[in-house]
């Protein structure tokens, strides 16, 4: 398979990761924050796609000569593709879309461009197109890395599916057990932290019971990962579900006696011990 292009995925946010340390001494996500940087472009995704970005005049004046010679070669899908890369880098989803597809016209087996296209389709806030664009590209490309992670963070965080999100990514691991990332990071481990920082992104838009779901994904992958048990419990004590966070607090504490929760108090004494 052709080396994939480096636009093309959407991630969490990297600085969620990063808070996900805080909560006891000597836990480490470092593995994860380096993935989150190799697979950054220009800015991370949220559980709302950010709005398209204003593009600068000598974006529009590049933008307007590529449409020219686009134009004037209209059988190039090279030139289409240059032309919605542009458009992509510059926060305009409506040119890359029709940029693409005039690509796709001509190649439709790309799948770098399908996977760049779904990423449009996300961030104008359209996720069940993005999703049928990465599946496209999947026909095409079975193992192509950013169609398979960003359809998992797209189900995950747009369509607040995260139980389908990790069957999908479970999916993947039946045929290909060791399969990576475009880091190189196992998709294995990965998954119980892109759970559970799309559940901490869900949470903070409103969405406790998604998140609540995406928390029971993390730990039913790992029932030992203990942000997944600080931030689902701590969820529960502000929902007013202490009882079902009890148990959690207690398995925090058997893991690790000196965890302290997100606001720096000892779990010990959320417990009564």
């Amino acid at each position: 398979m052709k080396k994939e292009s480096s636009r093309g995925t959407m991630l969490v946010s990297s600085a969620v990761i990063l808070s996900l340390v805080t909560f006891v001494a000597g836990f480490v996500s470092g593995s994860m924050v380096a993935e989150h940087k190799a697979l950054q472009r220009s800015g991370t995704a949220v559980a709302v796609a950010p709005a398209p970005a204003a593009g600068t005049d000598s974006q529009a004046d590049h933008i307007r000569h590529l449409r020219e010679e686009a134009m004037q070669e209209p059988g190039s899908a090279e030139g289409w593709t240059k032309l919605g890369n542009a458009c992509y880098d510059a926060g305009d989803t409506g040119g890359a879309i029709e940029a693409y597809q005039a690509s796709l016209n001509i190649e439709p087996a790309n799948a770098d461009v399908r996977t760049d296209m779904g990423n449009m389709y996300r961030m104008r806030g359209e996720p069940l197109k993005a999703v049928e664009c990465y599946d496209l590209a999947l026909q095409y490309s079975p193992g192509h890395k950013n169609a398979i992670f960003n359809k998992g963070v797209t189900l995950l965080l747009d369509l607040e599916q995260p139980e389908q999100a990790m069957a999908f990514w479970q999916s993947v691991l039946e045929q290909q057990p060791e399969f990576t990332l475009s880091s190189g990071e196992l998709l294995k481990k990965a998954m119980p932290v892109l759970a559970t920082d799309a559940a901490l992104q869900l949470e903070a838009h409103g969405r406790q019971e998604t998140a609540l779901r995406s928390y029971a994904e993390a730990l039913r992958l790992d029932d030992t990962f203990s942000p997944a048990l600080v931030h689902q419990a701590w969820l529960l004590d502000k929902m007013g579900r202490s009882s079902e966070a009890l148990p959690l607090w207690k398995k925090v504490l058997e893991l690790h006696p000196d965890a302290t929760d997100p606001a720096g108090r000892p779990v010990r004494e959320r417990i009564g011990q």
